[in-house]
């Protein structure tokens, strides 16, 4: 065994090994022991379950929703494209299908009002677009926005129902809502699916195809793709490349809505 004298003599001979601000006691450790570090794996891969079903999301309209992540999301002034499925269970007030803010500062709501498919700047809250005509109750149907530049145009089930020049909040968005415009107001009532959010404006014949049930999975210009058809579990996972998975009620079992099956247009997916 060592004694003292030798212990140090011998940490001075292997100091090279450790650095020379330590105690030379912990040098003496140091040079007898080798540390092996597991770094971890290399590459961290995500991985999304296959779809198993054909489930929508059903909202209470008390305090239910859902978010999303926003990678890659487009500007409000940029092209784009936002779209869902929806079945509500009553017109009155004003219901979100699918808000994208930045704070207070900016964003765009694609929603109800009093049963007419809507748009609106989430700041001023001003309406960029507004049909005509309500939607029915219990029936499910396909709600699009688009924006090219100039114009903003509002599809539903595949027709066009109202369009304007007024200019969409320009910032780029941070948080993605479902179902409500901030998890307090504008609250769904009903049934949502198959959110998409494109960094394109879709033609009107693709809108149609979409609302026939044509599957738009896999398009390059997809940056939100949720056909929320998971078995179970608080995380809806997005399709896209852009891995903007989303969750039920910021995980608060209160707050989230429930599976439910959907109609079958979803099935494409």
């Amino acid at each position: 065994m060592l004694c003292s004298a030798e212990v140090l003599r011998f940490a001075s001979f292997r100091r090279l090994r450790c650095s020379r601000a330590l105690p030379l006691a912990l040098l003496a450790i140091c040079a007898c022991t080798q540390t092996q570090v597991d770094d971890g794996p290399s590459v961290l891969v995500r991985q999304v379950p296959p779809s198993t079903g054909n489930q929508a999301l059903a909202f209470d309209g008390i305090d239910d929703y859902a978010t999303t992540g926003t990678a890659q999301f487009p500007p409000g002034t940029k092209l784009q494209t936002l779209s869902a499925r929806f079945q509500v269970e009553t017109i009155n007030g004003k219901h979100a299908l699918i808000t994208l803010r930045k704070d207070e500062d900016s964003g765009i709501e694609l929603g109800l009002r009093d049963g007419l498919l809507g748009a609106w700047r989430v700041y001023g809250n001003r309406t960029l677009a507004l049909a005509t005509t309500p939607v029915s109750t219990g029936e499910w149907h396909h709600a699009a926005y688009t924006f090219d530049f100039f114009t903003v145009r509002l599809y539903l089930d595949g027709a066009l129902v109202a369009s304007s020049t007024n200019t969409p909040n320009e910032r780029t968005p941070t948080t993605c809502w479902l179902g409500t415009l901030d998890g307090e107001h504008d609250l769904f009532q009903g049934s949502l699916d198959d959110f998409r959010v494109f960094t394109a404006v879709r033609s009107a014949e693709q809108i149609a195809n979409e609302a026939a049930g044509k599957s738009s999975s896999g398009d390059p210009d997809l940056v939100l793709d949720l056909p929320c058809d998971e078995d179970g579990g608080n995380v809806l996972y997005d399709r896209s490349s852009a891995a903007n998975d989303g969750e039920l009620g910021d995980g608060v079992d209160q707050r989230m809505p429930h599976r439910v099956n959907s109609g079958p247009a979803s099935a494409a997916n």
